[in-house]
């Protein structure tokens, strides 16, 4: 007769090495996951700090840059600067005068104008009050070579305004003749048509 009961060594045997192998792996790629999240944090925390300090760095940096700036600032405040501009200008003016030949200009000038203009008044001006008038060339005339001229002529010729303007431009000497103001003419004054003509005196002659 068989005896009842549990019998042991029956059982079905459970072979638990995979289970056991993948809590080791889960295990460990849980570790691995952890450090390098860890890592992450820290790099991001460190970068972050360094951040915040060169942010700090160039703040300063530009605080003592507009301190400075207002320290020049100050400084030029003492000084005149509009005035000192046209007082370098009346020296550079007094500087063309003097090296100036009226002989040689006059010389030129009546060797442009044509025979029926005579001259009123000759005046020279300062460079800012020179109209602005482009070069016959097409060339900018350098700041010594350009001296901005007013003539007043009288012509008895009352349409001789574009003849004086060909005269000019024909001229090595004379460029960007500009007519500014005409008085008299047939119904003027008897002595002629008086005409106010800006034009630059090129005493190098012009680069052709």
């Amino acid at each position: 007769m068989a005896r009842s009961g549990l019998n042991l060594a029956r059982r079905p045997f459970v072979d638990t090495r995979p289970a056991t192998a993948a809590a080791v792996i889960l295990t460990l790629t849980a570790a691995v996951l952890t450090i390098l999240s860890v890592t992450t944090v820290t790099r991001y925390l460190d970068g972050s700090r360094k951040t915040r300090l060169s942010i700090a760095d160039l703040s300063r940096q530009i605080e003592d840059l507009e301190a400075a700036r207002a320290r020049a600032e100050a400084g030029w405040a003492r000084f005149d600067l509009a005035g000192l501009s046209d007082e370098a200008e009346e020296a550079n003016a007094l500087a063309r005068l003097r090296a100036f030949s009226w002989t040689r200009f006059l010389t030129r000038l009546e060797t442009a104008l044509p025979d029926d203009f005579r001259v009123v008044s000759i005046q020279l001006q300062k460079k800012a009050e020179a109209p602005g008038r482009p070069s016959a060339t097409g060339d900018p005339q350098r700041e010594d070579e350009a001296l901005p001229l007013t003539l007043l002529l009288v012509s008895r010729d009352p349409d001789s305004v574009p003849r004086l303007i060909r005269a000019f431009y024909a001229s090595p000497y004379f460029d960007a003749p500009m007519p500014s103001s005409e008085t008299g003419g047939a119904s003027g004054p008897a002595e002629g048509t008086q005409i106010s003509f800006h034009v630059l005196y090129l005493d190098k002659g012009a680069r052709r």
